[in-house]
């Protein structure tokens, strides 16, 4: 698993590794039962904080990204089983509407917003809407 963490951003540092464990999840570069580095690892890597890690690591817990196994650490979770329906569209919802407040901000127009949209929905072969 390979973080990079943008110190120019404005997104707070836990904030963006959670976004980029979602994002290797979503690529297929993260599987379930996949081992996250621990706590201090990442720490040491990034040169952070361990208790930014483990901001990062408990609120993914909390949305049932990842589990903790007690002396075993954090693995990816069975997104599948893990994630209800209802919970994943909230957290969906969230990132929606910071993208749309940035759309705004930079005066991005729907009809641009609805094809980056949905260019970035090809590319990670999200698939239609069922029934």
């Amino acid at each position: 698993m390979q973080i990079r963490i943008d110190n120019s951003s404005n997104r707070p540092v836990y904030q963006q590794i959670i976004d980029q464990v979602k994002r290797d999840i979503a690529l297929g570069r993260l599987i379930k039962d996949d081992k996250l580095p621990t706590v201090r690892e990442l720490a040491a890597q990034l040169a952070i904080n361990p208790n930014t890690i483990a901001k990062a690591y408990r609120q993914m817990e909390g949305e049932g990204i990842i589990v903790t196994r007690p002396g075993a650490g954090a693995f990816v979770a069975n997104l599948d089983s893990s994630l209800s329906r209802v919970v994943r569209k909230k957290l969906l919802s969230d990132v929606l509407e910071r993208i749309a407040v940035e759309a705004y901000h930079m005066q991005i127009d729907r009809q641009t917003l609805l094809e980056l949209f949905n260019n970035a929905a090809e590319k990670f072969n999200v698939p239609p809407r069922k029934g």
